[in-house]
């Protein structure tokens, strides 16, 4: 059976890209379904190409990176000024010396270690040990005429180091994960050096102790990195009361006596259980 051909050509769009098709049919049942099946075939393939080629050439979706978590054990090291303050008790005779003892700002140096569990988007307690050298000395002297004897006396306070154990609970900002707020509170031990001086006699006493008591403080701390993390704090430390020495004017005592500290410190953060950083692939 004779077939007649016919050819013709056609624009063809696929995605970005355009041009001309050729289709060339012949007459007759069997040819003409061969023909149209080829060209149906090649169209799909050339439009699949013009999908993948788009989606190859799709902007990246950004990722959000996760919160900031402070779970976990920290170790750091810290710098600062102190000053340990007294007065006078009553001797023996009640008389009352009502200048402070010490109140010189020293030195303070040394480190902390602590654990923090964040149970909640904004809450986060913990646990503290602190632990700071004290340069200090004796130069805050408070001088004084005894009532009872008429002589001259000198008493003088200094530190050594200054230890707290404390509990904390802070707070981070909603739309500042990396800031903390914090409050902190426990306890606290230091080791005293004291002197009082009969400078008239001339006679001395004094005591080396340790002492304890309470302590709160307030501090700020931020996230600079994943791992690291820079704080400034204050702590107030209450002491007891205790004696000093007895002399011929009678026995003293430092009374109301308080240690108070500004520092600023960096810790490397051991946050492990923190979600790992969202890393998008294409």
């Amino acid at each position: 059976m004779g077939e007649t051909i016919y050819k013709s050509w056609n624009p063809v769009t696929v995605g970005a890209h355009s041009f001309m098709a050729g289709v060339t049919v012949m007459q007759g049942g069997f040819m003409k379904r061969l023909l149209l099946a080829t060209a149906a075939t090649v169209t799909f393939a050339v439009a699949g190409a013009g999908v993948r080629a788009a989606d190859v050439n799709a902007p990246p979706v950004p990722s959000t990176p996760p919160p900031f978590n402070w779970t976990g054990f920290y170790v750091g090291g810290n710098v600062g000024a102190g000053a340990v303050t007294g007065t006078l008790g009553p001797n023996a005779f009640g008389e009352l010396i009502t200048d402070p003892v010490g109140g010189n700002a020293e030195f303070v140096g040394g480190g902390q270690i602590g654990y923090n569990w964040q149970f909640s988007p904004n809450i986060v307690v913990g646990v503290e040990w602190f632990f700071d050298g004290i340069s200090g000395n004796d130069h805050s002297v408070s001088t004084f005429i005894s009532q009872a004897t008429g002589d001259l006396v000198a008493a003088a306070v200094r530190a050594d180091w200054v230890t707290t154990i404390t509990g904390r609970i802070g707070y981070t900002l909603p739309d500042a994960d990396h800031w903390m707020l914090y409050l902190k509170g426990g306890g606290g031990w230091i080791q005293t050096q004291a002197n009082i001086a009969d400078l008239t006699v001339p006679t001395s006493a004094g005591v080396t102790k340790t002492v304890g008591g309470w302590v709160v403080g307030v501090g700020a701390e931020w996230a600079f990195a994943q791992n690291w993390t820079i704080k400034v704090e204050y702590q107030y430390l209450g002491l007891g009361n205790f004696d000093l020495g007895i002399l011929p004017d009678g026995l003293f005592s430092l009374r109301d006596s308080n240690v108070q500290m500004g520092t600023v410190g960096i810790n490397y953060l051991f946050n492990w259980g923190a979600p790992a950083p969202v890393v998008s692939r294409y």
